[in-house]
Parts: C-alpha cells; sequence; structure tokens
C-alpha cells in the first residue's frame, strides 16, 4: 500500500471515496471545482477536445488537496471521447485478430494519448462475454464469447496501459454479457453467471482495477445487484479470489440503481459491500455527507473507509500522482492523434477484418447503398471513391451496415424499413457484399451471398473495410462470437 498515508478525517475519506462525473457538453464548472474543493477522490471525463482536456484537468488538480484519479471510457481508444485523438478499434476487433500483441498496442496507444492529457484511470478493458445478439450494451465491446481469449486479451490491454504508468479497469464484474437488459436504463439479472466469472477471475492479477456491474447474479446475492453486494464484492472479488486493487461502482446515477435504492442507501451499501471508488453519484456531495452519517450512527464500519482511501492512494501512487499531478500542456500535440498512433489503429483494424460467407472481393465496380445509425460512412465511401469502386450503373452491390451500441437506447438491431430501402436502392443486382461495421450479428438479418464483419465504424476500419473489397489485404480474422 501507499508507503506514507496521511492521517484524514473521517469527512476527508468520505471524499476520497467518491469520483463525480464531468460532461464538457454540459459544462458546469462551479458544480465540478466545488466538489474539488470538498475532497472528492476522483472525476470521470465525458467528451472534450484535445486542447481544452488537459488545461482542464490540471486545473482541477491544482485545486485538490490530494491528487485527483482521473477516469474515463476509452474503451476504443482516446477518441471515443475526445475530439481530434486517435480512435481505435473496438475490443472485438481486437479479438477476431485474436493478437496479444495488438491488445497490448491497443492499450499502451490508449493509455499514451489518456497520461498526455492527464488521465491515467482506463475505464477498460470490457472482459464481458458476448453471447446474446440481444445484448444491447455489450456487443463489440467485448473481445467475444470465449473466456479464454477475453483473459489473454484483457491481460496484454492491462500491460499496454502500465507500460504507460496508466492502470486499466476490467469490467462489468461479475458479468454483463448475458443479459438483454441495458443497466443504464433498468436492473439486469442472471441466475448463475457461471463461465462470465472466468476472464475475470483469470484476468485479476494484471488488473489494476475492476468495475462491477449493476445485474443481479442470483446465484452469489439473489436480493441485490453485485455493487451494493457483500457476497459478491468482499467474499468473492476480495476473499475468494484475493483481490487487493482498487474496486469502483458503474455509475451510480445509472436506472438500475436509481429505480431501485436512494442514492443514501446505494453509496452506503456499495462501501459496506466492499467496493473503493463510488462514481458517478447523481448529488456527490450528499453522498459524502452520506457516508459520513452512517459511520458517525454505526451504520458503517469507518475501518471499510480506511481500507478503501489505502487502495484509492495506492492506485494514484502506481499513476505517479503524488510525483507530478501536472501535465506539460505543450506535449500534448505531439502525442494525442499523433501519426504513429493512427498506423497502430490501421494495424488493429486490418487485422480484425472477418470474411463470414462467400466471396467479398470485388473484380467489378459497385453500387453502394448504407444502413446506418448515424455515421455516414463517409471515409469508407472515400475509399471506394478512390479506386473507382462506385458506379450507380453497376451490376454488383455492397450493403453497409452500421448499427452501434448505445447507452440507455435499450435495443442493438437494424432498423427493418432501413434495410428495405437499401436493398431498393441496389435494385436487381445480381451479387451484393453485406459489409458490418459494428454489431456482428447484422448478417443474421440479411440475405447477402457475401458478407464481412468490421467491428466499429473507426476511420481505420472502413478504410480496412474498402481495401480488403478491393483484395489489397487479406481478410485474415475469425468471427470471436457464435452466429
Amino acid at each position: 500500500m501507499i508507503r506514507s498515508m496521511p492521517h484524514l478525517s473521517l469527512r476527508e475519506k468520505a471524499g476520497q471515496m467518491i469520483c463525480a462525473d464531468f460532461r464538457f457538453d454540459q459544462p458546469d464548472f462551479e458544480r465540478i471545482t466545488s466538489l474539488v474543493r470538498q475532497g472528492i477522490g476522483g472525476v470521470v471525463l465525458f467528451g472534450g477536445t484535445v486542447f481544452e482536456t488537459a488545461p482542464f484537468v490540471n486545473g482541477l488538480q491544482n485545486l485538490a488537496q490530494f491528487p485527483l484519479l482521473v477516469g474515463s471510457d476509452y474503451e476504443n481508444g482516446v477518441g471515443q471521447q475526445v475530439r481530434g485523438a486517435t480512435v481505435l478499434p473496438s475490443n472485438m476487433a481486437v479479438g477476431a485478430a485474436g493478437s496479444e500483441r495488438l491488445a497490448e498496442l491497443k492499450g499502451r496507444v490508449t493509455a499514451h494519448e489518456a497520461k498526455a492529457l492527464g488521465v491515467p484511470w482506463i475505464l477498460a478493458p470490457v472482459l464481458d462475454l458476448q453471447v446474446r445478439a440481444d445484448n444491447p450494451i455489450i456487443n463489440v465491446r467485448s473481445f467475444g464469447g470465449d473466456a479464454g481469449a477475453a483473459a489473454r486479451l484483457g491481460r496484454a490491454f492491462a500491460k499496454g496501459c502500465r507500460s504507460q504508468d496508466a492502470i486499466a479497469c476490467g469490467k462489468h464484474f461479475p458479468g454483463h454479457g448475458d443479459v438483454s437488459i441495458d443497466s443504464h436504463l433498468e436492473l439486469p439479472a442472471v441466475d448463475d453467471p457461471g463461465p462470465h466469472l472466468a476472464p475475470f477471475r483469470d484476468a485479476l492479477s494484471d488488473l489494476d482495477s475492476v468495475m462491477v456491474a449493476h445485474i443481479v447474479a442470483a446465484s452469489l446475492d439473489p436480493q441485490r445487484p453485485a455493487t451494493l453486494s457483500e457476497s459478491v464484492v468482499e467474499r468473492l472479488l476480495r476473499q475468494e479470489w484475493g483481490c487487493s486493487g482498487l474496486v469502483a461502482t458503474d455509475a451510480l446515477m445509472m436506472g438500475a440503481i436509481t429505480k431501485h435504492y436512494s442514492q443514501e442507501g446505494a453509496v452506503v451499501l456499495a462501501a459496506r459491500a466492499g467496493c473503493d471508488f463510488l462514481l458517478c453519484p447523481e448529488d456527490p456531495a450528499s453522498a459524502i455527507e452520506a457516508l459520513v452519517r452512517a459511520v458517525e450512527t454505526g451504520g458503517l464500519d469507518e475501518g471499510a473507509l480506511d481500507r478503501a482511501v489505502e487502495r484509492i492512494f495506492e492506485a494514484k501512487r502506481k499513476c505517479g500522482l503524488f510525483e507530478e499531478r501536472i501535465v506539460p500542456v505543450e506535449r500534448v500535440e505531439h502525442v494525442v492523434g499523433c501519426e504513429a498512433n493512427r498506423r497502430a489503429a490501421q494495424e488493429i483494424a486490418e487485422a480484425s477484418v472477418t470474411r463470414v460467407r462467400g466471396e467479398p472481393v470485388l473484380h467489378q465496380r459497385a453500387k453502394l447503398a448504407i444502413v446506418t445509425d448515424d455515421d455516414p460512412l463517409a471515409a469508407f465511401r472515400g475509399e471506394l471513391e478512390r479506386r473507382g469502386m462506385l458506379s450507380e450503373e453497376a451490376d454488383a452491390g455492397i450493403l453497409a451496415l452500421c448499427v452501434k451500441v448505445r447507452a440507455f437506447s435499450g435495443r442493438i438491431q437494424a432498423d427493418p424499413e432501413a434495410l428495405a430501402r437499401a436493398r431498393r436502392e441496389l435494385g436487381a443486382v445480381r451479387h451484393v457484399v453485406a459489409v458490418a461495421f459494428g454489431s456482428p450479428y447484422v448478417h443474421q438479418d440479411v440475405a447477402a451471398p457475401a458478407a464481412v464483419c468490421l467491428y466499429d465504424a473507426s476511420d481505420a476500419s472502413q478504410r480496412a473495410a474498402a481495401r480488403a473489397l478491393a483484395g489489397e489485404i487479406p481478410m485474415n480474422g475469425k468471427l470471436p462470437v457464435a452466429m
């Protein structure tokens, strides 16, 4: 543990256990600066741009008595949140490539850019197993359906993060893959997490932190979600498995918690269960008060706060925050979104291209029709046009399908009307190649003779798809889920 733990008051300990959210698209600077002055332990960032993130983080660190542990959901690289940073292919793309080297590369590139912005806590990798086509929230965020591969690739990702003095966070323990409900909206339940536990258990020694899911695993605790369960966190994760690292809740503002528990009840139960870092409560200031009151009234042992703060401080030490909490802003432009990191994204994308069926390589020009949630797939279209592969008079067609995970949507499938419209656009072509950018399960709804999977709509994956259809690169990826 941390070599010289300072003496903290009860209120300071409670504050360190709270990690508040900050959203650049809804910037409430007065709220976040007030919370930092009240002694919160960390911040989870959403959004931002390359040149505003580091100065903002530095400003918060200057206000804080103790260094803040700043994290973000950089599952697909820093560019998933920060405009101008590198967007990396999804976990499922890495799973299709099946390469520990590429998983480590993804972790290293992510942490390289994140550290430059002052964000050393990488809220990734997702270790959930993707086993249900109707799971609306995991899908391509997962490495796939194989527990051994998920653990192996997750460990490699964490190693890449550690190489940059950042820490990874395996999520969502004890497994969010075998559900059809989005915990942002409601509380999912499974009878027995069974094999879904294996990636977490097997990767645990290489993870510096674990995030616990808002999911009821009935065989472990039929009454409470894992986040609030002593049986799941303290007994299984801590005592049986020997987890000594940082344990964080998933965001406490999610519907799975707020629809069933008061904030005060949830934060106290989470602390009692053995969680150290309580993420994104709706009202962080009152969450601090709830912890203080619970200790003062005997509802929570102060020793639980002591142990939590020790682990929080140890995580901060691993990130080098007690040596230097301020990042050099002038370094950002040389690191974030740099050419070497974009090349890494391209390498991962090209290794992931998967032929699902038929002969996808086009030896003739084709019409293009796109079914998408919102991404126009401009890079894909541009690469095809640059190669002279598109023509409205062609006798072949490319059906591009972009269906992505969306928190709070509760669904993940292609719109039938949009599919029908795209078919009409293609007309009576003789040969159709369907290309998935995102959920691979869309191929179950499309009767195309040839099908290809990319696992996200990053520019790197769009370029890789065009190169593969042109026959310039092999399609060596292996489908990492059962279809």
